[in-house]
């Protein structure tokens, strides 16, 4: 290890040398990538301390000035109005809280940094001018109103609405028992009852004798809606807002809509759906009255504009705004859309419609909500199109789309090519499975739901361009088309992957095609789940179960930037009716579940670390405190002896009827993983409260975990064995610091044994052990049976999961259905085919393979740690993630009998690498390239 670690010391004093010199240049010209709120210009801010981040462009920041302003001749006067940092010895540069004057709803807001280092002791040039507008932060501040339909139009008449109904309910199914049709007749009743889409416009003259200048719309609903000025969609969101509490918040949009805008004549229009304010058939029971909406859709819009003269102008929804039925005749999240193209409204978004059939809308005394709240997560939005690969035809007339790929999305139809006359009813149906025959199945949509996954065209006669639904959305890989007389062609439907546009942060990729087919699978798996909130599926319950959030999170860390995605969701736990809540957020929810609840603490501690933004600690502090307590309550002797468990863990043959049903544990008995997380949560509210200055809370916490640990090691290790009960168990016990440090080794050692020998090399965890199972076995000295686990053959393993069960989203339940039982698949799987709280183990891919990983409890990735496991039958993996302060890169590959091992580090940060033999060195910024002897 000598001649490798001089090699090493040689390399970095060469890289530190010469990039001193290079970055002299890019340092002289300024810090740049300056983002407010994590977004760049952001039109509706409104925490008081707006978090300010950029890059600096030195290798290491020693100091950085903020400067802001009202306006860029104030900024640029270098007296600023606002805020002057003055000189700040710190070398943080990524969510910087502003600490300046108290700034007003709708306030324009300008800033620059400047940044110090070794290498430039005077400072460097001004950043360009970063920018931020306050929202309308106070009720006080919205003078529009809410609006709805005054008297929505109901549609029932007609063969193809009656169809859609039919198939909506999935009445005519043959397996449905006697009850289960009563049930679903009920549902046909509640169909009929459903009122059209809305459509709402508003004519407006802007004043021609001056310039507009500035054009702010601040819009939103309760449902789903497009905002439209002139004709033009004002944004490509769809599905928006993104789902919360309703009743206590909101979220809404500012769009700058200058651009959209006529000097004199102009309209504003808004397209109205369900969403999920008004689900009221999904998972309804009426006789306990317990539904899932809220009420009928409304919305309200506020468009500013400011002229040239400093002149305003304000058009707001209210009385004078006029409504309309859509031609989307019925449409809900869970049963899809019908589409009556005889009903197209002619110029209904545009000047020049013919109003004289439209009614005035009723305006709303009260607001439905308690609180509107910028949306500054990634909206939803088609984020790459996915065609299909084949049609089959199992019988006459019944056409079904392989898309060749499980996933979240809308479907486009080019309706021009279907040849269709009018009245001509096209139905759309969506499911997961196929069996032998080439029928699609919906069976792994459930019967809970009481709805099935369709959407219906019916045709005009002159049938032009393309269509797609718009207030739907569906999860499916096969795509059943009835109602035609001779095949479309495969061209005549394409589809959008949707969710949550957040950006791309990471990237995996090696020399095993298993393993990038496995990396993969969680990606769409995970991307399939994210509809402004972590979802466990898109077919059946499309909910935000806590348990699945916190069991995916470290997929969804390192593969995206979910800064403001986490901020949103943690903050559903606050406004939920429940305490140690199972979903968030939303009405299909109960409290009492500390394995799943867990959620809040710990995905608050990793946005933290991965982002080093310390407000949504503080602000959450108070309702973490609150799911401590309420823990601390139920805990019998040391322990928490109630919860879920580690679900969906695999039975030992497929095909085996599971004890106690449904999903429960077969391996991990509950008390194990509700302590296990407990003790963490507990674990990280010390830490919590030791960052946030609160003394009293740590010491409490710290002896809580220390309670819980001495409880869990009595009655769950054994010392003879070295085990505590489960390759789960034994997982939380090293990863959480459980396990005593004398002991970590031997638990390790037969965690290690299990793998191999009890389970043949597989993993045998369920949901909440595969984020953990990876590294306890690579931290300690087993990274080939951590790799092997993808490399296994057999139940339960990938290689199964790919070729017999020829899955390509990750399973709910894989051993449920067993192939060789069932070889034409006509019973089909009954449980979710794209269920991503068993894609945990896509972050040892990076954490790993890639040994990109935080340093102890450093925030933001400005000090990491760079230790990768090298396994024996890997050739190569290249592994990047962006962070705040760049892109971390680490790449490896086998030579000559040894491993060539390249990594950079960004600007102003540091990274703790380690290398085989645990020698440990602190590398600067740069690029390396280390030869290592294996």
């Amino acid at each position: 290890m000598k001649m490798r670690l001089s090699l090493v010391l040689l390399f970095t004093g060469m890289l530190v040398a010469c990039g001193a010199q290079i970055q002299e240049s890019a340092s002289a010209a300024q810090p740049d990538n300056l983002l407010t709120e994590g977004l760049k210009s952001p039109f509706n801010v409104h925490h008081s301390r707006p978090a300010l981040s950029w890059h600096a462009n030195v290798k290491k920041q020693s100091a950085y000035q903020i400067q802001v302003a009202s306006s860029e001749s104030v900024l640029q006067s270098g007296a600023p109005d606002y805020w002057d940092s003055g000189k700040v010895s710190s070398g943080r540069s990524v969510n910087i809280l502003y600490q300046g004057q108290p700034l007003a709803a709708r306030a324009p807001v300008y800033w620059r940094v400047k940044v110090w280092s070794e290498e430039l002791p005077s400072g460097s040039g001004w950043s360009n001018t970063g920018y931020w507008e306050m929202g309308l932060v106070n009720k006080t501040d919205w003078q529009a109103k809410w609006v709805q339909v005054a008297n929505p139009e109901v549609v029932n008449e007609g063969d193809g609405v009656e169809e859609w109904m039919t198939f909506a309910a999935d009445l005519n199914n043959p397996m449905h028992r006697p009850d289960k049709v009563e049930t679903q007749k009920r549902v046909i009743t509640q169909l009929k009852e459903e009122a059209t889409a809305g459509l709402f416009r508003h004519d407006f003259t802007t004043e021609t004798s001056k310039k507009l200048v500035s054009a702010r719309l601040h819009s939103t609903a309760a449902g789903y809606y497009e905002v439209f000025i002139n004709g033009e969609k004002v944004d490509d969101r769809i599905m928006d807002p993104g789902q919360t509490d309703f009743d206590k918040r909101i979220l809404y949009n500012t769009d700058d809509v200058l651009g959209l805008l006529a000097s004199g004549q102009n309209t504003i229009a808004v397209h109205l759906g369900s969403g999920w304010y008004h689900e009221f058939i999904a998972f309804s029971k009426p006789e306990r009255n317990y539904y899932l909406g809220y009420g009928q859709p409304a919305f309200i819009a506020q468009l500013e504009l400011t002229y040239d003269d400093g002149s305003q102008q304000l058009v707001v929804s209210d009385q004078n705004w006029l409504s309309h039925a859509s031609p989307v005749l019925k449409e809900g999240i869970f049963s899809g859309e019908l589409y009556d193209a005889n009903r197209a409204v002619a110029k209904w978004n545009e000047q020049g419609a013919d109003v004289s059939d439209w009614q005035p809308v009723a305006v709303l005394n009260e607001w439905p909500t308690e609180v509107l709240e910028p949306q500054l997560l990634p909206a939803i939005k088609a984020i790459k199109e996915v065609k299909p690969v084949v049609i089959t035809s199992p019988e006459a007339n019944v056409w079904v789309y392989d898309f060749g790929q499980n996933f979240t999305g809308i479907p486009t139809v080019d309706i021009s090519s279907l040849g269709l006359s009018k009245g001509q009813a096209v139905h759309f149906r969506y499911g997961e499975w196929m069996d032998a025959e080439g029928y699609m199945s919906q069976k792994s949509g459930g019967g809970a739901p009481l709805l099935s996954q369709v959407d219906t065209y019916i045709a005009s006669g002159d049938d032009q361009g393309s269509w797609t639904p718009t207030f739907t959305w569906h999860g499916f890989r096969y795509l059943e088309v009835r109602g035609l007389d001779e095949q479309p062609p495969l061209d005549a439907i394409t589809a959008h992957l949707v969710r949550s546009s957040v950006e791309r942060a990471g990237s995996f990729e090696s020399s095993d095609p298993m393993l990038n087919r496995i990396h993969e699978m969680a990606l769409w798996s995970y991307e399939g789940n994210l509809m402004s909130l972590p979802m466990d599926c898109p077919i059946r319950e499309r909910a935000g179960w806590t348990g699945d959030a916190h069991a995916a999170l470290i997929t969804g860390n390192y593969n995206f930037n979910m800064e403001n995605l986490w901020q949103k969701y943690v903050r559903d736990f606050e406004t939920s009716a429940y305490v140690a809540p199972a979903v968030v957020p939303g009405k299909r929810s109960h409290g009492g579940n500390y394995d799943w609840a867990a959620a809040e603490v710990i995905i608050a501690w990793e946005h933290y670390r991965h982002h080093g933004d310390i407000r949504l600690l503080q602000d959450q502090y108070e309702s973490m405190l609150e799911y401590m307590k309420a823990g601390e309550n139920v805990m019998e002797n040391d322990l928490i002896r109630i919860g879920y468990g580690d679900w969906c863990d695999p039975v030992r043959v497929p095909g085996t009827p599971r004890v106690n049903g449904r999903c429960s544990p077969q391996h991990t008995v509950p008390t194990i993983t509700s302590s296990a997380f407990f003790a963490h949560s507990a674990d990280l509210m010390a830490k919590i409260s030791t960052l946030l200055g609160k003394t009293e809370q740590a010491a409490h916490f710290f002896a809580l975990f220390d309670n819980i640990s001495d409880q869990f090691n009595q009655e769950f290790y054994n010392p003879q064995t070295g085990h505590y009960g489960s390759q789960t168990a034994d997982a939380l016990a090293l990863r959480f610091g459980i396990a005593p440090e004398p002991l970590r080794q031997k638990v390790a050692d037969a965690l290690k044994d299990n793998v191999e020998n009890d389970w043949n090399g597989h993993g045998a965890v369920g949901a909440l052990g595969q984020t953990y199972l990876y590294r306890a076995l690579s931290d300690n000295g087993y990274g080939d049976t951590a790799f092997n686990i993808f490399k296994a053959k057999g139940y339960p393993g990938y290689d199964y999961l790919f070729n017999e069960l020829k899955a390509t989203t990750l399973w709910e339940r894989k051993g449920f259905f067993d192939p060789y039982a069932d070889p034409t698949g006509k019973s089909g799987p009954g449980f979710s085919l794209n269920h991503p709280f068993h894609s945990g183990y896509d972050g040892w891919f990076y954490e790993g393979l890639g040994g990109i990983r935080p340093l102890a409890d450093e925030p933001g990735f400005q000090r990491f740690e760079l230790s990768p496991v090298f396994p024996g039958d890997l050739e190569y993996s290249n592994v990047s993630y962006t962070t705040g302060y760049g892109t971390i890169v680490s790449k490896w590959k086998r030579v000559d009998g040894g491993v060539e091992w390249t990594f950079e580090i960004p600007d102003n940060t540091t990274a703790l690498v380690t290398v085989p033999g645990g020698e440990q060195s602190e590398y600067l910024p740069g690029k390396y390239s280390l030869q290592l002897s294996m």
